[in-house]
């Protein structure tokens, strides 16, 4: 009777684990769909968020974009305008300004210079204007001469043998008169050496010539650089021109 009894408790027993475990299953299976269903709301939520903060963000950056009125791109267009032209007047006077004044053979100064030390050395110049003249340029934009560094030049091409030339002009003042200097030198030839250079009495227009290359250029340039060949043309333009002037 006991063993009877003790096995129909077992078995009651079992039975109830069964069921219990059956109902945890069914709870435990009941809930999986819930977790998912929040798991997926999570990260749908977690999309929502990060595409409203980069909607957001996108809005900001073009809110920050700077929207130019019609008004104030014609006044940016004007500014731009007006500093790249100063930028170009700049350029253009520095230059000038460095052309002027650099000391280089074709410079303005430097010809200036060297075409005063030859006209103190000639005898002819300090018989005609004195021997303690001096030599000055004019005033920049005036109409009377003065003694400024300023030197007139022109700047060109030979036609005929297409060298660059400078050509200046500058004045003489002396105890007896005064006088125009033109000098002109180029580039094919040595530093030092000038095309010529001839002095213009103001008064009545007397010229003394202190230098004249131009024959010996023009007998080079038809010799086509030979030595004899420019010997000979050089004594024959001499000849011609000294017959041309008796």
């Amino acid at each position: 009777t006991k063993s009877s009894a003790n096995a129909s408790r077992l078995l009651v027993g079992s039975r109830t684990l069964s069921n219990y475990n059956n109902g945890q299953l069914l709870k435990c299976n009941e809930r999986t769909p819930l977790r998912q269903s929040i798991a997926v709301r999570t990260m749908a939520s977690s999309s929502n968020k990060k595409e409203t903060s980069n909607q957001s963000s996108d809005s900001a950056d073009s809110s920050s974009e700077i929207v130019l009125t019609p008004g104030e791109k014609v006044v940016a267009g004007t500014r731009l305008f007006f500093w790249a032209g100063a930028f170009g007047f700049a350029s253009i006077c520095a230059f000038y300004i460095g052309k002027e004044l650099l000391p280089t053979k074709m410079s303005p100064n430097a010809i200036f210079d060297r075409a005063s030390a030859a006209i103190r050395n000639n005898e002819d110049v300090k018989r005609r204007f004195g021997p303690s003249f001096k030599t000055y340029g004019r005033d920049h934009g005036g109409h009377r001469e003065g003694r400024r560094n300023f030197i007139e030049h022109t700047d060109y091409s030979d036609p005929d043998d297409g060298s660059k030339r400078t050509r200046v002009r500058f004045n003489l003042e002396g105890e007896f008169g005064s006088a125009f200097v033109f000098a002109e030198v180029s580039k094919d030839m040595s530093s030092g050496e000038f095309v010529y250079i001839i002095v213009q009495d103001k008064r009545n227009g007397a010229a003394i010539t202190v230098v004249d290359n131009r024959s010996a250029l023009l007998a080079q340039r038809m010799a086509g650089g030979d030595e004899k060949g420019q010997n000979v043309f050089a004594n024959l333009l001499a000849g011609g021109g000294s017959k041309g002037g008796q």
